[in-house]
């Protein structure tokens, strides 16, 4: 490890000390690099790590890992990446969407079998929206909680009909691959604003005038998506190593092997006013049937989803104190959802360290957000909590994220118009369990 850093360096000249192991480092920006290679690009999700971080950190410091971890894997870059590099990979996740999303991008299909049930579900759906405009079909609206309110009913139906067809499909992968552009359909014709990743609803101004057309916005993508399968597939179908996404809650033990890398980017800790997984992913999920009160308590059963009753904490994190107090002076019940995030974080930390071997690594892709004006070091708590299991903090570099999935504006206060900048730049801190 320390010659693999130490070559590292040496052939990295623009590299800015910022601190003990800690580097502003520009070859990390990845400024004009294509984030939406290969299977990368199906899905829109929040916050997605950018695939050519996860390479380089594969390349740098998990090469001869026979098994790697991404135990907050999101949509699956980790494990796409992995994948690609023939390491076998596991990925935990809560959120559904995330689940089926990182199976979809890690499983290699046949574009010839894509293409020819892409030409079944086309031409059926095709007829039946004819039928259907010219009052020969009749269509049901599902019964999801709220539909007419994030969904015209003329749209609801052309949904219902796309579904039917995807549905009807006997293969398990194909039918997941295309429900995926189902997915991303959902989104895009429902009433919501596509440029947020929280629900809210377009204008009544804008409302009249929104007519999306399902047929052509499922077909849009799902061509988009065979396209980009076939780059996966030739790269990826001659190779041996598995990805197992996982349904599952991180602060829970699971049996699994034992991992040579953990390489991941946890959530920031406050789906209120950062990041919604859970409302980004509603609608979606309630279009495939899944258990409504699971869907509505995503953000809730996040990291950080329930604030902490008091500031009492045994987080081993000077960092943390120091922060808590400051914002604890402004606010107490914001201190307490801050450290609400932390303490899951330590139960967390407590589970990941078991799974990972001696000499084994864990990265964190990690940004800093801003509470009540102050930053929170997320990256130098993490460093304190696992050198508190005895690993060695071995570097981190500083990374600007333009184009990392996620706002960069927020509204703290969900209050229209109150809006904080979030964060700009990221962290990869490298540990080494010793």
């Amino acid at each position: 490890m320390e010659k693999k850093l130490d070559n590292f360096l040496k052939k990295a000249p623009r590299l800015e000390k910022l601190g003990e192991n800690k580097y502003r480092d520009p070859s990390w920006d990845f400024t004009r690099a294509d984030t939406k290679i290969l299977s990368h690009g199906f899905h829109s999700y929040p916050a997605m790590m950018i695939p050519q971080v996860a390479r380089k950190c594969i390349e740098l410091w998990g090469k001869e890992a026979k098994y790697i971890l991404d135990p907050f894997m999101g949509s699956g870059t980790v494990l796409v990446e992995a994948k690609i590099h023939d390491i076998n990979s596991f990925g935990f996740d809560i959120n559904p969407l995330a689940v089926l999303l990182a199976k979809v991008k890690t499983t290699p299909i046949d574009t010839k079998i894509l293409k020819q049930e892409f030409e079944r579900i086309v031409k059926r759906t095709e007829e039946k929206i004819q039928r259907f405009r010219k009052g020969e079909l009749n269509v049901e609206i599902p019964n999801y909680y709220n539909i007419d309110y994030w969904f015209k009913p003329d749209i609801s139906k052309q949904l219902a009909l796309l579904k039917e067809e995807i549905w009807a499909i006997d293969d398990e992968n194909v039918r997941d691959f295309f429900k995926v552009a189902f997915s991303e359909t959902v989104r895009y014709v429902s009433n919501t604003r596509n440029s947020e990743y929280k629900l809210y609803r377009i204008p009544e101004s804008r409302l009249n005038g929104w007519s999306p057309d399902v047929f052509h916005t499922f077909k849009d993508y799902a061509e988009r998506n065979i396209r980009k399968m076939g780059d996966f597939y030739r790269i990826a179908k001659d190779k041996r190593a598995f990805a197992k996404p996982m349904p599952h809650n991180v602060i829970e033990p699971v049996e699994i092997e034992n991992v040579d890398m953990i390489l991941t980017s946890p959530p920031y800790g406050d789906s209120r006013t950062t990041v919604a997984y859970g409302q980004f992913s509603r609608l979606s999920l309630q279009w495939m049937d899944f258990d409504y009160e699971l869907v509505r308590n995503i953000d809730r059963i996040a990291l950080g989803g329930k604030s902490a009753k008091s500031l009492m904490h045994y987080v081993p994190s000077e960092k943390l104190n120091v922060v808590l107090e400051k914002i604890a002076e402004i606010d107490e019940k914001r201190a307490r959802e801050v450290l609400s995030y932390f303490i899951d974080f330590y139960k967390a930390s407590k589970i990941i360290n078991g799974y990972l071997n001696e000499g084994g690594v864990v990265v964190f892709v990690v940004a800093n957000r801003t509470v009540r004006g102050i930053q929170i070091p997320t990256d130098e708590i993490y460093v304190e909590i696992f050198e508190s299991f005895g690993y060695r903090h071995e570097v981190t570099y500083l990374r600007a994220i333009p184009n990392k999935r996620m706002p960069h504006k927020v509204s703290p206060s969900n209050k229209k118009g109150e809006t904080v900048s979030t964060m700009a730049l990221e962290n990869i801190v490298v540990l080494k369990k010793q």
